[in-house]
């Protein structure tokens, strides 16, 4: 046993040894509104936001964990996962993913290459975060263009705007999976000394490769059986996970503010799904000791990061709060083929927000705001399909808010300004002025019901990889073309959610229609480049129409017992206007019913997911077939005055389905981990 896991593992097996279980609530008390900052410049209850919002925090937090951010949220409401294997997957939000769906960390970008490629990660852990915060709909007025989609804001302690209630406070954790052989832990202390606050923390994950049902390649009829016995079988190869990182921040909070500053770091190599990244000479290989889709490709990443976070609240006046994020990071990632470095992709990123929220005004209140962005990157080598780049970004934004007897008004607006220069020889540079707005109504109608309504008008303009990508781009397969002549595209956004906050039955149910003037995409010309198929980046209109559901039945609840039932559905539908057809990768329909039991330290629950089967494809697109997930947990709270013990087991796919993720450029070679179970002890004191 490393000293790393022996520190962790040590205390957790000591207080479990010696506490003895007390009857205290194993669960936490059922909430109806959590409080986000994800769509609203206050700290508001999801029940009277305009847009449809979810936070995932404390025991269902713990009961989603992943090995990746895209499949911690997988399971949720109007949320699908790009999965490139275990160590790559980002959230996909009603369809939209990559470049329209902004993930944040404390409401600042990620600063990681994740929306250029699905096979990059996003650069941070799911293991010691404190809650996710995710806004489905647009949420571009306070986080910009690239959150036309909606946004996942990461929230951790590492600058505290309160001070801890005691010198010294953490946690620890450890967890061990049978899918992937995973091994992984982390520890988190903070307090205060003086009038510093304090935090520590620090992980380390470790897995193998992912474990499935059967083979990794899919066969399609017109395949040979014999080619069957050729594919790797009972494990996805090239796909274990080394990843590990920590940081450390201190803070001075008081009565009027905060101020603080953070450093961390995060690093990992993992193995991207033998056959998802391979070059066309790669064939040169095929009687080596790798697969036969050439050397295996393994990225090396690496990130250093500094947050510094302020405000101030002064005592009277106009203002009710400054504050203001500032953040600064240094990325790179080796694409490692065999021993050889095959691509070298580095980015140096900074950005920055100003807000300013101000008192009633008649009857408004609301915040003010400027956004700051710069960028630069770099790709070097066999996946240089990029030129090197720098990008600016500047944005002003208005949020306001009124509230006349049962109904609260929320309008706001945003101007945002960007620019591309390619630091090649060439010098071409690209300049793209756009606005957003919306106006969104919360009607409290009779109690317990509300009605929600949003209409957003949002702009986008063309990323880098849309206007000048030239090359093969190997995590997709593709041969990219970008096209310097695009335009902005522009949308328009309507959400009506109908809800019920409490009762026996709570729940919401949201329909939505995004319609999209130069909706860009990638569709293919039929020719072949580099052994690749040529793909071009294109504008046509699109439209994306679906409906959510979520709702939770309380059968049962008293001062020591508890049961719920949750039921839980969601279906998009995209598709290209112009051309009359559908757009590629959109999530099938899902339904998802669960049972939650908890009586005293004790708490028991199952879900069933239903994916439908996917035949609404685009040209060149497969079908999908669908499949049924199960899981199970039990968990098991000790409560001591020195610290509180959770045990949780948990159980996914267990009736060992074959799982390929219409969402997922790798749904032919890499489907889903087959069963598993994980168990983790969390020590809190």
């Amino acid at each position: 046993m490393s000293p790393f896991y022996r520190y962790i593992l040590l205390p957790a097996a000591v207080a479990t040894a010696v506490a003895q279980p007390e009857r205290e609530p194993a669960h936490q008390p059922v909430s109806l509104a959590h409080f986000t900052v994800s769509a609203h410049p206050y700290a508001q209850g999801d029940a009277v936001l305009a847009q449809p919002t979810h936070v995932l925090l404390g025991d269902e937090l713990a009961r989603h964990q992943a090995s990746s951010l895209g499949q911690l949220l997988a399971s949720q409401t109007g949320i699908s996962s790009s999965w490139f294997g275990p160590g790559a997957s980002r959230p996909i939000i009603r369809g939209m993913g990559g470049d329209r769906v902004r993930v944040l960390q404390r409401s600042i970008g990620t600063f990681d290459a994740s929306i250029t490629s699905p096979d990059h990660s996003v650069a941070l852990d799911p293991l010691l975060i404190e809650r996710v915060e995710v806004v489905r709909g647009p949420a571009s007025l306070l986080y910009g263009a690239s959150a036309v989609g909606g946004a996942v804001n990461v929230v951790t302690h590492r600058i505290h705007s309160h001070a801890p209630e005691t010198v010294l406070e953490g946690r620890a954790e450890v967890r061990v999976g049978s899918a992937s052989d995973e091994r992984s832990g982390g520890v988190l202390l903070e307090g205060t000394a003086g009038p510093v606050a304090w935090h520590i923390d620090g992980f380390r994950r470790l897995t193998d490769d992912v474990r499935i049902p059967g083979t990794a390649e899919r066969l399609h009829d017109d395949e040979d059986e014999e080619h069957e016995h050729d594919e790797p079988a009972g494990t996805i190869p090239n796909t274990a996970i080394r990843s590990d990182g920590g940081a450390v921040g201190l803070s001075i909070p008081g009565a009027n503010g905060h101020l603080g500053v953070a450093y961390s770091g995060y690093n990992s190599l993992y193995g991207v799904p033998s056959g998802g990244h391979h070059h066309a000479d790669d064939e040169e290989h095929e009687e080596d000791e790798h697969d036969a889709h050439g050397a295996p490709v393994r990225i090396d990443l690496r990130q250093r990061r500094v947050d510094l976070e302020g405000e101030y609240r002064p005592a009277g006046g106009w203002v009710r709060a400054a504050r203001m994020k500032l953040a600064r990071a240094e990325y790179r990632h080796l694409e490692l083929e065999g021993d050889e470095i095959g691509t070298l992709f580095e980015q140096r990123g900074l950005e920055g927000r100003a807000e300013l929220l101000h008192e009633p005004v008649g009857p408004f209140e609301g915040a003010i705001g400027i956004q700051a962005e710069r960028e630069h990157r770099s790709v070097e080598g066999e996946e240089a399909f990029l030129p090197p780049s720098r990008t600016t970004r500047g944005a002003l934004f208005v949020f306001e808010e009124a509230s006349r007897e049962r109904i609260t008004w929320q309008f706001g607006g945003r101007l945002e300004r960007h620019r591309t220069v390619l630091s090649d020889q060439s010098g071409r540079t690209r300049s793209d002025t756009g606005w957003a707005g919306s106006a969104g109504m919360v009607w409290l109608l009779h109690d317990p019901w509300a009605l929600a309504v949003s209409l957003s008008r949002t702009e986008r303009p063309p990323n880098a990889q849309e206007l000048f990508a030239d090359g093969a781009h190997v995590g997709t397969q593709t041969y990219e073309v970008g096209d310097p002549a695009l335009d902005s595209e522009s949308s328009m956004g309507l959400d009506v959610s109908l809800r019920r906050r409490h009762g026996r039955v709570t729940g919401e149910l949201t329909v939505f229609v995004n319609q999209f003037n130069g909706f860009i995409h990638e569709t293919p010309t039929g020719e072949i480049r580099d052994d690749l198929p040529v793909y071009h980046y294109v504008q046509r209109d699109a439209r994306f129409v679906g409906a959510e559901l979520e709702t939770v039945l309380h059968l049962h609840e008293n001062g020591t017992d508890r049961l719920d039932l949750t039921l839980a559905a969601d279906v998009v539908r995209g598709s290209d206007r112009d051309e009359h057809r559908d757009l590629p990768r959109i999530s099938p329909a899902r339904l998802r019913v669960g049972a939650d039991w908890a009586r005293g330290a004790l708490s028991l629950g199952t879900e069933v997911q239903r994916v439908q089967s996917q035949s609404h494809v685009a040209p060149d697109e497969s079908p999908t077939d669908g499949y049924t997930l199960l899981l199970a947990y039990a968990g098991w709270r000790i409560i001591r005055p020195e610290a509180t013990i959770d045990l949780l087991v948990r159980g996914e796919n267990l009736l060992d389905e074959e799982a390929r993720v219409h969402t997922s450029f790798l749904k032919d070679i890499a489907p889903l981990p087959g069963r598993g179970v994980t168990v983790s002890v969390r020590t809190s004191f």
